[in-house]
């Protein structure tokens, strides 16, 4: 099963209307690449990926599951308004409960965050094993709250991860800002600091889009099962 798990600082509001006129704002066009790389073959859904979209400033956790997702083709439209309505179902979430989600449409699911350190909380209660940061840039400036840490999250070239489908995949957008996925970390360090343990940075910052970035991690990971499935 592959995950992906997009860090969004904020999102333009809109409406339907908005798509029927072409009106999609910028930032929801770039989201909706992502979710259409993350899911959309020729002519099928990949039914073995998990995508998950995080608001921070709104703390809304959005999760489409390959395999029960319906009605998602490929054009903008069907993922805007895919989107938009699960948008629209986070302020009637009212669960106290972490492991309860609100259904919007099938195969996409809402949960809503008191704060930022909650959703980390999540994270924590899901046992996640492995990791993976994608950035385009990794400095020590950016993130001087690890500084402190006796052991600071390993830096790994993408190229060395021979199995990426067994990783927790989570990438800022847009990629080329850094502040999401800071925010993130900051949080972890905050709350669980023991799960830096359990995370590795890796940079493609020779791929600029965050859809792109999806893209490839998607042609790494077929061309490994297609390898696999030839030794077979």
């Amino acid at each position: 099963m592959v995950n992906f798990l997009l860090l969004i600082e904020n999102f333009t509001d809109y409406n339907k209307k908005d798509i029927d006129r072409g009106n999609t704002p910028l930032d929801i066009y770039n989201i909706c690449c992502c979710i259409r790389e993350t899911f959309c073959l020729s002519y099928a859904i990949r039914k073995n990926t998990n995508l998950y979209l995080f608001f921070q400033n709104k703390n809304v956790l959005i999760r489409f599951e390959g395999r029960s997702l319906r009605y998602l083709s490929s054009d903008e439209r069907s993922q805007a308004l895919l989107l938009q309505k699960a948008l629209e179902k986070a302020p009637l979430y009212e669960s106290a409960y972490t492991d309860e989600w609100m259904k919007s449409t099938p195969g996409i699911y809402v949960k809503k965050f008191s704060n930022p350190d909650a959703f980390v909380l999540w994270l924590k209660l899901i046992e996640l094993k492995n990791i993976l940061c994608i950035s385009n840039s990794i400095s020590a400036s950016e993130i001087p709250f690890l500084a402190h840490m006796y052991d600071l999250p390993p830096i790994k070239k993408f190229s060395e991860f021979n199995t990426p489908s067994t990783f927790f995949i989570i990438i800022s957008v847009p990629s080329h800002i850094n502040k999401p996925l800071i925010n993130f970390l900051y949080s972890v360090v905050r709350v669980f600091p023991s799960m830096l343990e359990n995370i590795v940075l890796t940079s493609l910052n020779q791929i600029k889009s965050t859809e792109d970035k999806i893209l490839y991690i998607n042609f790494r990971i077929d061309q490994q099962e297609s390898t696999k499935n030839l030794n077979l």
